[in-house]
């Protein structure tokens, strides 16, 4: 194993924990997965293992056509909606699938989660949809997921089930999972006061040297 693979590994189980301490995870729920191009590969979760538990040698190795590399554990029962995110999308090198509660309740009645809060515009680029339910396991639910998120939004709500959001690397893609979570949960409560301002990239002018949060 190289040092590269084995830091990528580590990684992973790093923002697996965090999710949970974050409350986006729970049980085995969730699952990460990570872009190796030089290898034509993902490293993905394995599945059905608490992450209180996982080690980093227990992550698989899964070759673009789905075939395992390297792990002695089933990869997660999602490794086929990975990979057609990864097809869809070369600018993506990481996806995080958590079951976030807030999401969930906007995915649980089919509606479109707007974006209301900075961080939301800023590293979700957008309104996310929501998917309509179907059972997630198969690389045609995939297809629909990639192309439902398209190539401009970075995450995408499976409806009664979680949401998935893509980066450039692992913990951009946990920031999206993070800014998605933190609007939906925003959005319900001002959709109870009154009529929310909804955001919109395009008129947000961020000045050349900003730092973003």
């Amino acid at each position: 194993m190289s040092k590269a693979r084995r830091e990528i590994r580590e990684e992973i189980l790093y923002w697996c924990r965090e999710s949970v301490l974050r409350g986006l995870n729970f049980n085995t729920q969730g699952n990460i997965s990570v872009r190796l191009p030089e290898h034509e590969a993902i490293v993905i979760t394995p599945n059905g293992t608490r992450y209180d538990v996982l080690t980093p040698d227990q992550m698989v190795v899964v070759g673009y056509d789905g075939v395992v590399i390297e792990g002695d554990l089933f990869p997660s029962t999602e490794t086929d909606v990975h990979l057609a995110h990864y097809r869809r999308r070369p600018d993506v090198n990481a996806i995080v699938h958590t079951e976030s509660p807030y999401a969930n309740m906007f995915g649980a009645v089919g509606r479109i989660i707007d974006p209301v809060l900075l961080n939301m515009v800023l590293y979700a680029k957008g309104a996310v949809r929501v998917m309509p339910f179907e059972f997630s396991t198969n690389i045609e639910f995939g297809e629909l997921s990639a192309s439902l998120m398209g190539d401009d939004v970075n995450a995408l709500v499976w409806g009664n089930h979680g949401l998935i959001s893509v980066g450039e690397n692992l913990a951009g893609a946990f920031k999206v999972a993070v800014a998605v979570e933190a609007n939906a949960q925003v959005l319900w409560g001002a959709l109870s006061l009154g009529t929310p301002n909804i955001l919109s990239l395009e008129n947000i002018v961020i000045p050349q040297d900003a730092r973003l949060p």
